[in-house]
């Protein structure tokens, strides 16, 4: 979800670049490439910072060049050994590819990228205002058994197989509270927990309940309904799991003065555990924070997987709204508990 007031300034903006010819190419131009960003962009910041809160910066890369083909990136996941990752788009688009990195285990690069459309339940292609699909569910073990879809505007649930793209999805049975949910306030939070049941956090905020989010826990026709409790302006838009049962919540912010901003929080095991019950509260801990004159995008997808030594490695991914003044950029950080 972006404030209503900047969605008309980026679409006036975008509507501008496209006349004079600066907007994405066509599709079917060449892919964009990638190449290293760094945590801070201005001139003259000096000696760059190795850390952002508790977790060491390990690297970002920005796609360049033609784009339209892939854009507004809004979930994540990436493979075990950091090889290859997947993400769907908010118009309807899988966007696959392989992760490549520096000597030092840096990130470096994206690349050879896989695009596919995903279908409608009647196996016809998402088009409209039925194609903003916003997040994305691993079932099983990478590279998954199928994945679950969340949507927004037209809040839904939809069950593809392995493949994602291409195959005729399912319907989920939702909780019966998601039509209720705000036009562009929904599901852009869906994870799958360890015990098999399915986390979904609403972008928006509860009706009356400040900083609070309507949440949900279950499976498909069998959910309790719970609250996540946010830090306002920023609103959760994805989630990952930890291995000890824990989860991480990326949030983001955009303001009209200060621009994007984004956080990651930790609920450990026993938060986790706790609040995913019918009524309860999901609360946790701020352990980063990105804000300028850090590197600062429309983050809206994040996952992790182990590294050799135990810590735990972060990746978080960008939405450019297929605008020509953001990018699709992908960051990565290590984190040590």
């Amino acid at each position: 979800m972006i404030l209503p007031r900047l969605r008309i300034l980026i679409a006036a903006a975008h509507l501008l670049a496209s006349t004079l010819g600066l907007a994405g190419c066509a599709s079917g131009d060449t892919l964009p490439r990638s190449a290293s960003v760094q945590l801070v962009e201005t001139e003259g910041s000096g000696a760059q910072p190795k850390k952002v809160g508790e977790l060491a910066f390990r690297g970002a890369v920005a796609l360049q060049g033609p784009r339209k083909a892939i854009g507004g990136l809004s979930s994540l996941r990436v493979s075990p050994d950091g090889g290859q990752f997947v993400a769907i788009s908010d118009r309807g688009g899988k966007v696959a590819g392989r992760i490549s990195y520096n000597p030092d285990g840096t990130l470096a690069g994206l690349g050879d990228f896989t695009l596919g459309d995903l279908l409608e339940t009647d196996g016809s292609v998402l088009q409209g205002g039925k194609n903003d699909t916003e997040s994305l569910a691993m079932i099983g073990p990478w590279p998954g058994d199928g994945w679950i879809v969340g949507f927004e505007r037209e809040h839904r649930l939809l069950r593809y197989g392995p493949a994602l793209a291409g195959v005729t999805p399912i319907p989920v049975e939702t909780p019966a509270e998601l039509k209720e949910l705000d036009f562009n306030a929904g599901l852009e939070t869906a994870l799958m927990l360890a015990d098999g049941r399915l986390l979904l956090i609403a972008e928006g905020e509860a009706p009356g309940e400040k900083g609070l989010h309507r949440a949900w826990v279950g499976r498909s026709g069998n959910w309790v309904e719970l609250r996540y409790q946010g830090h306002p302006p920023f609103l959760p838009v994805d989630a990952t799991r930890l291995p000890d049962g824990g989860i991480l919540v990326l949030e983001r912010r955009v303001g009209m003065l200060g621009g994007w901003g984004s956080r990651i929080v930790h609920i450990d095991a026993k938060a986790l555990a706790t609040g995913i019950v019918a009524g309860g509260a999901l609360a946790g801990r701020e352990i980063a924070r990105l804000d300028p004159p850090l590197l600062t995008e429309n983050f809206e997808g994040i996952d992790t997987r182990i590294g050799p030594d135990g810590g735990v490695f972060i990746y978080i991914i960008s939405d450019d709204n297929f605008f020509v003044l953001q990018r699709t950029v992908m960051m990565m950080f290590e984190w040590k508990p």
